[in-house]
């Protein structure tokens, strides 16, 4: 390959193949002879180049400036390669083998980008990583823990982050349950004014560890006023830090779009996230403690002013919606909110995020087994363009389909109990989309499915007891995508040409059926 390009100064060389290119390197794999053509190297994408003492001999590149090792196969990568003074980016994206950083990465001097991603086997950053204060990548950090091994593989606490006030873009720090509060103090991530989505995973925690400590190290963890998205994962303190539970958290977070918080299960009540002026996406999921969100009645500032999805799952315990949400006639509405997704939620808590949300297109509710029905009133529910309903009662969806007079798009799942369609819904002419799934009580299609006049795909999934299609199929001439998987008796009868039920679809330009 590189025969080709002897004689020749090149400054860029890429290798996309799954093929190690041939660098005139001897049986244990270590470069013997460095092509003249190649010592002015500035860019190498060397992907799939596996050899590790012919990563080791990439020092002899000494005008580097990115180097792309992504897909490779090695376990560490070598000291040698901090000999690169000139390099500024190194991108490491699914080195799933990869368990180490070299320990001297601190002598990159030059270094902006440290590209690298979760699919690799690291678990610590080196020590010394906070010395590199260009960097402006860091997409992923590993906090060490603090024993006796840990000093011996000079792992990297999070104090390293104190000094990489150039970081922008995204930062996940990984093993928040190895740092100490003290540590997390010197991390100083209000002070990266360019970070715009900031992940704190504390996975790997047991729930009987300290929750002081995780207290402690959340407090010292405020993030710059810039922050755009702010993800925190299995948090095991008992409540959040006071710079979350502020009154004033809409001065702190004025630019913050996007919340995500999931499995943290001892804390029992959520930070006034209604105050956010900017915030427009809310993701709670699995908060199992949590009983109420924290609001201040006296407050004049809008009640999420700018919210349009809301998905709250497994919070089984959360039975208001901030304080204000006491009286009703006080509750404050959600006048941009677009998409609601409840699971496992209480009753009272789905019935009044449904009558204060005005504007609602997308609307899914699971596992609220207690709610039968909804109260009069709630004509605004004509906006909704998309319903799910899954594993809940039949006596629901009856309800909501007659509140939805221009649904686009109709999900049933899981309903065990004995079911037809509604009947409501032959008159909502607007229907263009069917899904019904794993609802074993259905036996029957109705006669008046040939009114859904605009139908364009049905889906049929793993409906046992569905015995045939009835003779109207042939009057939905809209219909393109009939999709029947898992359905036993319908996969017999409608075969292509033999199937009892196949003269009633073979109409239909696109058609999918599947035994399982």
């Amino acid at each position: 390959m590189l025969k080709d390009l002897m004689g020749k100064s090149i400054r860029t060389f890429f290798n996309g193949s799954d093929t190690v290119v041939d660098f005139a390197v001897d049986d244990d794999g270590s470069m013997t002879r460095l092509p003249s053509s190649l010592k002015g190297l500035r860019v190498m994408k060397m992907r799939f180049f596996l050899r590790y003492k012919a990563l080791s001999s990439l020092r002899k590149l000494s005008h580097l400036r990115y180097l792309d090792l992504s897909y490779g196969w090695f376990e560490n990568l070598p000291n040698a390669i901090t000999r690169l003074k000139h390099l500024q980016t190194l991108r490491l994206f699914w080195c799933i083998s990869l368990k180490e950083l070299p320990r001297n990465m601190k002598k990159l001097i030059n270094l902006r980008h440290l590209e690298i991603d979760e699919e690799n086997k690291l678990r610590y950053m080196p020590r010394g990583l906070g010395e590199l204060t260009n960097l402006r990548t860091l997409p992923l950090f590993w906090v060490g823990h603090d024993s006796g091994e840990s000093k011996h593989k000079r792992m990297g606490r999070l104090n390293e982050l104190r000094f990489l006030n150039n970081l922008r873009g995204q930062l996940l720090i990984k093993n928040l349950s190895n740092a100490r509060g003290s540590e997390a103090k010197e991390a100083i991530l209000e002070g990266k004014q360019s970070l715009e989505y900031l992940i704190l995973d504390w996975e790997g925690q047991k729930a009987t560890d300290e929750s002081e400590e995780a207290v402690l190290v959340m407090e010292s963890l405020q993030p710059h006023p810039n922050l755009k998205e702010l993800f925190i994962f299995y948090y095991r303190g008992v409540r959040f830090p006071n710079w979350m539970m502020n009154d004033g958290l809409d001065l702190l977070l004025p630019n913050l779009v996007q919340i995500r918080i999931s499995s943290c299960v001892r804390t029992k009540v959520l930070p006034p996230f209604a105050q956010l002026p900017s915030l427009k996406y809310l993701v709670l999921f699995k908060l199992i403690a949590v009983e109420c969100m924290m609001d201040y009645p006296s407050s004049a500032k809008p009640f999420f002013p700018s919210l349009k999805t809301l998905q709250l799952y497994h919070l089984p315990n959360l039975k208001g919606w901030g304080m204000r949400d006491v009286a009703a006639e006080q509750a404050p509405s959600h006048p941009y909110l677009e998409d609601l997704q409840l699971d496992n939620t209480t009753v009272e808590l789905c019935l009044h995020l449904i009558s204060v949300s005005s504007s609602l297109k997308s609307l899914s509710i699971r596992r609220i087994n207690d709610l039968i029905s909804l109260p009069e009133g709630l004509q605004h529910l004509s906006t909704l363009q998309t319903l799910t309903i899954r594993d809940c009662s039949t006596e629901l969806c009856l309800h909501l389909i007659s509140f939805s007079s221009s649904l686009k798009s109709l999900s049933i799942i899981e309903m065990k109990d004995p079911i037809s369609l509604p009947e409501g819904l032959q008159h909502v002419s607007t229907l263009q989309t069917l899904r019904i799934e794993y609802s074993s009580g259905l036996e029957t299609l109705p006669d008046w499915i040939g009114r859904l006049t605009s139908l364009s795909e049905l889906r049929i999934k793993h409906c046992y007891n569905l015995t045939s299609l009835p003779e109207e199929m042939r009057s939905l001439r809209h219909l393109h995508t009939l999709e029947i998987y898992g359905c036993p008796y319908l996969y017999e009868r409608c075969r292509k040409e033999t199937g009892e039920d196949w003269p009633k679809i073979s109409h239909i330009p696109e058609i999918n059926i599947r035994e399982r």
